[in-house]
């Protein structure tokens, strides 16, 4: 192997100086030597036969290299193309230089691999710049144009690599797989020469003809992959096959004149370019010399050249030491760390650990000894501090090659340096919006996005979070990141893209070291036999295995499995590994080496588990066939207790779990489920985990489940892809069966915990569920759409009313569609969806919708009988009697109160007549008749006696502590407040409700927000301005971070606070509020007629301005006149009144003073006051602007 001088032979080069350029010729993988560039037929060699070299004065060199060595089983990849590339510079130096011809210009043509090969050779060439070894790089310097003869620039196809592999061989060898399309090999010599590719002259030809290997028929070499579209290059096609492409057999054959064209223009040419360029790069090779030897002169410049530079380690086998340093060097067991900063401040402090939030163990682990030895000192101390910002590392790299592994050994390794350990998985947004919800619910905050990550960026203990699986590079990975606090992050993700995140390092995973890789595959094979695991036979055949599974963790783990249990010898694994691969190649499943090394290590075991007929084997296959449309961690085994009954009669689905189908009890269910678990446990398919670290820190419920199944996400993907298209859908739809069964339909509280450990499983099916049918085809039948229907309703008890709306939208249209509006399953959707656009203060949507059940629910009637009533128009039924109660408590929202409480008499009225004041329709009925009453402001007495009594039942049916409790608490003590009344017991009830929705719903729940803000009230009454302000402010910043500037909890929330601000003197920040508010509330809602106020308030008690207090008095009075949105006897209607009245009485208009009396009986009679809504008057405040008021008009 080596240089073929075509005239001289291969053992005597030629002595001749006379030539002006050497042609160098490097073949594919399929044909070696001369016969790669000999025509069959007529046994012609082209360069020697057809090209006028001595014309030309050119050298033909033919480059033969050991391609069979290279397709061979247990070959390195990566290493093989670098140790032939610099075994190609080598010999070609070599004999330039023996011929005194180091600066003769060469041209190269290389046929397929042959120019992946040069490609890399040039850019070896290239980095040889040590004075010692720099005529390694004269082969660069002279190199003047390239002929690429398909060339696979961006790979092979996988048919192609199939062909071209024959049947010499059981299947593509890890070599072969290297060069697919997209690969990281190929994408790798793709990075090295396209900054080289503009010094040379470059031709890109194409075959424009297939190759015919038994019934298959391709281009080897795809056109987009022989012939990008670079700039500056030269394309062109050649009507022949592959391999007959680089083949002339006359002068007349395809594409030999195209060649010849472009060689005879490089080679006169080519010699006076070269020249130059020797004299470039001297020059510039001398100035980058120089440029060193001062820097290591300089003073304080320390003894390295690159000491300015970043410091970087890196962690390698070592190499022998012909071979570059391994920074110039891609080599597969090679993890390099790049840091920014080592973090290195004093010594650590031990922490007891708190909080440890990761739902895995580390499963195996071997080697990356210093990569965790280097990562802890780049993390450096962990000590409690606050004010700075968290360090953030980056592990990016092969899917398989450890990265989660890595993580979970280095947590428990460290475990006791931080107080708390969170892990986030990443896979999606939702699933990251979900963890962190989670993180959330434990800090006390609750399940608002950005809650978890507040709570992180204000405790000063140190903590360490793990961002897995961030491999979406659409996803917007910086908002999950805290923006401060004394914090460690973790990022791991196939996307090299992620490094960007990191503030402190990053490092590449790719397999393991080589030997770490054989000693780990030996000692999960043999854990208890060490003789075995030293064998040097043994050592030689894992050597290969590992080799062809590209040393990658996940792959070496699965192989060691398969031949610890004896389903395949060590010495037999390698032969069925490879015709197993071979088979997987053909599959769509299939896009990468990584794929087809992970994906073979799976489905030789499970080949053999569905081959076995026993129970739990079938159960097996079954389990993961529903598995694999889960979320991939922590499936809770009660999921199919669950659902057993409901799915056990769903005849509509094509298919079902025969365990579901079969068996006589729940029981009995959990039993066969833990049996096939454990078969798919035992073939290293799944994990079984006893207790979810989530639950256990947060799920106190009895309901919690115990055992959870988690997938690597490598193989959850695999389940998923291996199946039909029709199967798929089969086992997708019954999947999503077995969750809407799992899920009570009456939401039960018990069940709570429960369904909020459903939420990463019903997005994941969702989601295949839209990519199956297309979000705009689905749901397509009824059982579907009843999927949505609970699907929403876990979203929406979850308070990700977002999440729920378009899916009760898409169960709307359908049953709008295929049942008719006044069918129940229509309305009940309705209801729901009403309900999502009430939580998320959509209050007009939410009218459009309850008004049309209501106008259905009117002409459309259950029954002959319900039309049976007086007045006709006016039905009875409970079904309308509900929606009338959804109305009354809409209308309230939209601050339609008059409406509101003409519909809530009506339907309390009914309801109490029908079915007695204690059934829980009734007090729904009477608790938002009393928040209407309450708000109407002049109605105070009813609204506390119907929400004393509301409190009783609610108490008596759902304990002290159930939202729908707690809700009424909180509006009994704002009733007290706003009629002046046990200010003290009013506290006490709003307070109670304020801290138990932090505990039951979180402390950035919409509700404990709510609650927050009528705390405030009652501190204003008590004339504690600064608690009252204090409170507020915080919770605007909440309320902007989850629910945004314009919400209508905003306008609530500053409202408030202007009030706050102006009773406690801080006129400014008060008059800053209320201009934030007139941007965001409408001009129809009372809410204007609050501001106006406010702003009349303003001008007259702190601007002295009669004329602009005025103006805003009056242009309320006429709106309430004229719109009738409050009522004339509304309290802060009166106040306004009353305030014009003074105006009016200090400018002695008594006219005016009359008719203001005549429209508004109220005035003047002591019965102002303020209402529950904000801005009240305080009686202190009222004395004082009175003196002022006294003073202004003396």
């Amino acid at each position: 192997m080596g240089l073929i001088d075509i005239e001289e032979g291969e053992d005597s080069p030629s002595a001749s100086t006379s030539f002006s350029v050497d042609l160098v010729f490097v073949h594919g993988l399929r044909e070696h030597g001369l016969k790669a560039w000999t025509d069959a037929k007529t046994g012609v060699l082209w360069m020697r036969d057809l090209f006028p070299h001595s014309q030309y004065k050119a050298r033909c060199l033919v480059y033969e290299y050991d391609a069979e060595r290279l397709l061979a089983p247990g070959g390195l990849a990566t290493e093989s193309i670098y140790d032939e590339a610099v075994g190609l510079i080598n010999h070609l130096n070599a004999d330039r230089e023996l011929l005194d011809a180091q600066a003769r210009p060469i041209i190269f043509i290389c046929h397929e691999f042959g120019g992946l090969l040069v490609k890399r050779a040039l850019a070896y060439s290239h980095s040889r710049n040590d004075v010692k070894i720099d005529h390694l790089r004269f082969i660069f310097r002279s190199t003047y144009a390239i002929l690429f003869m398909s060339t696979p620039h961006r790979g092979f196809s996988k048919e192609a690599l199939i062909m071209l592999h024959g049947n010499s061989h059981l299947g593509p060898s890890q070599f072969s797989l290297s060069l697919l399309e997209h690969s990281e090999t190929i994408q790798e010599i793709t990075d090295q020469f396209a900054p080289l590719r503009k010094n040379f002259h470059v031709s890109n030809f194409w075959e424009q003809k297939k190759t015919t290997h038994g019934n298959t028929s391709l281009y080897v070499v795809e056109r987009d992959s022989a012939a990008p579209l670079w700039d500056d290059v030269v394309r062109g096609g050649i009507n022949a096959t592959h391999s007959d492409m680089v083949k002339f057999g006359s002068h007349q054959a395809p594409g030999y004149r195209l060649v010849l064209a472009t060689l005879n223009k490089h080679v006169k040419s080519a010699p006076e370019e070269i020249a130059k360029r020797w004299e470039q790069d001297l020059e510039m090779v001398r100035r980058s010399r120089e440029h060193e030897a001062d820097n290591l002169l300089r003073p304080g410049r320390g003894t390295s050249a690159n000491s300015s530079r970043p410091r970087r380690s890196s962690f390698q086998e070592p190499y022998p030491q012909s071979m570059p340093a391994p920074s110039q060097t891609p080599v597969k067991s090679t993890e390099s760390f790049e840091s920014q900063d080592s973090g290195s401040d004093g010594p650590s402090t031990p922490f007891i650990n708190i909080h440890y939030l990761v739902r895995q163990r580390s499963e195996y682990f071997v080697g990356r000894q210093q990569q965790m030895v280097t990562l802890k000192e780049r993390f450096g101390t962990v000590r409690p501090r606050s004010g700075r910002k968290p360090k953030i590392f980056v592990i990016y790299g092969l899917p398989g090659s450890g990265k989660t592994q890595f993580c979970l050994r280095y947590l428990e390794e460290n475990r006791h340096r931080y107080w708390g350990i969170f892990w986030i998985d990443c896979t999606t947004e939702a699933t990251a919006e979900e963890s962190f919800a989670t993180l959330g619910q434990l800090s006390g905050k609750g399940v608002e996005p950005g809650a978890g990550q507040l709570w992180l960026s204000q405790t000063s203990d140190p903590w360490l979070l793990v961002l897995d699986n961030a491999n979406d590079p659409e996803m917007e990975l910086e908002k999950f990141l805290p923006a401060s606090g004394n914090g460690h992050v973790l990022i791991t993700s196939r996307n090299p893209a992620a490094q960007i995140y990191n503030n402190l390092g990053t490092v590449r995973f790719h397999g393991m070291d080589p030997e770490e890789a054989v000693t780990m595959l030996l000692q999960l094979a043999y854990p208890d036999k060490e003789l075995l695991c030293k064998s040097l036979d043994n050592r030689e055949l894992a050597k290969t295995i590992a080799s062809e599974l590209g040393y990658l963790a996940l792959a070496l783990k699965q192989a060691a499995f398969t031949i610890r249990r004896k389903l395949l010898p060590l010495e037999r694994y390698l032969k069925s590994f490879l015709g197993c691969r071979k088979e997987l190649l053909s599959r769509p499943i299939i896009r990468s080496a990584t794929d087809a090394n992970i994906i073979a290590t799976w489905e030789l075991p499970f080949t053999g588990i569905s081959s076995r007929d026993t129970i739990e084997y079938r159960d097996a296959v079954d389990i993961l066939h529903v598995l694999a449309f889960m979320h991939f961690a922590s499936i809770p085994l009660s999921i199919f207790t669950l659902c057993f009954d409901g799915l056990k009669t769903s005849s509509y689905l094509k298919i079902r779990p025969l365990v579901l189908v079969q068996s006589s009890s729940t029981q009995a269910v959990e039993d066969r489920i833990l049996a096939a678990a454990r078969v798919l446990y035992e073939h290293s398919i799944i994990s079984i985990s006893e207790s979810d670290g989530f639950a256990s820190e947060i799920g106190k419920s009895r309901r919690v489940p115990k055992r959870y199944f988690t997938l690597h996400p490598a193989i959850h993907q695999w389940a998923r892809e291996r199946l039909s298209t029709n199967d798929s859908q089969a086992w997708l739809s019954c999947t999503a069966a077995i969750l809407e069964h799992s899920i009570t339909a009456n939401m039960d509280t018990s069940g709570r915990g429960f369904r909020r450990l459903l939420l990463p499983h019903i997005d994941s099916c969702l989601l295949q569920l839209q990519n199956s049918y297309g979000a705009a085809k689905f749901p397509q039948t009824p059982e579907q759409a009843t999927y949505l229907e609970r699907f929403a309703m876990v979203y929406a008890e979850a308070g990700r009313w977002e999440r729920a709306k378009p899916l009760q939208l898409r169960v709307v249209e359908f049953r709008l569609e295929h049942f008719g509006r006044a069918h129940s399953a229509t309305v009940s959707a309705k209801r729901s969806l009403a309900n999502t656009y009430w939580n998320l203060f959509h209050i007009e949507k939410c009218l459009e919708v309850q008004h049309s059940i209501w106008l259905t629910q009117k002409f459309f009637r259950p029954s002959l009988r319900d039309y049976l009533c007086w007045p006709v128009w006016k039905p009875t039924y409970l079904s309308h009697m509900q929606t009338l109660d959804d109305l009354t408590r809409c209308l309230w929202l939209a601050g339609k109160n008059d409406l509101s409480r003409q519909t809530g008499e009506r339907c309390l009225a009914v309801l109490t007549q029908r079915l007695g004041p204690d059934d829980p329709l009734t007090v729904s009925a009477m608790f938002n008749l009393a928040r209407t009453y309450l708000h109407l402001g002049n109605r105070n007495t009813e609204a506390l006696r119907l929400l004393e009594y509301t409190l009783a039942r609610r108490e008596h049916f759902f304990g002290p502590n159930h939202p729908d409790t707690l809700m009424v608490v909180n509006e009994l003590g704002v009733a007290l407040c706003a009629g002046r009344q046990q200010l003290d017991e009013a506290e006490a009830l709003v307070r109670r409700a304020w801290e138990a929705r932090k505990r039951v719903l979180g402390e950035e729940h919409a509700y404990t927000l709510w609650s927050a803000n009528d705390l405030s009230k009652v501190l204003v009454e008590l004339r504690r301005f600064g608690e009252a302000r204090a409170l507020l402010e915080d919770v605007v910043v909440v309320v902007e971070r989850t629910l945004g500037k314009t919400h209508v909890g905003m306008a609530m929330t500053k409202g408030n606070l202007s009030r706050a601000c102006m009773l406690s003197g801080d006129w400014e920040r008060a008059r800053g509020l209320l201009t934030e508010l007139q941007k965001i509330v409408a001009k129809e809602h009372p809410d204007a007629i609050y501001l106006e106020w406010g702003w009349a308030f303003i001008k007259l008690y702190h601007d002295k301005d009669l004329d602009g207090a005025k103006e805003h008095c009056e242009r309320v009075l006429q709106t309430v006149v004229g719109t009738k949105v409050l009522p004339v006897d509304n309290a802060r209607v009166l106040d306004t009144a009353e305030m014009l009245l003074r105006i009016y009485q200090g400018e002695s208009r008594e006219e005016d003073v009359k008719n203001l009396r005549k429209t508004f009986p109220g005035v003047g009679t002591g019965k102002a006051r303020g209402p529950v809504d904000f801005l009240p008057l305080e009686k202190l405040i009222r004395r004082r602007t009175q003196e002022r008021l006294a003073a202004l008009q003396g």
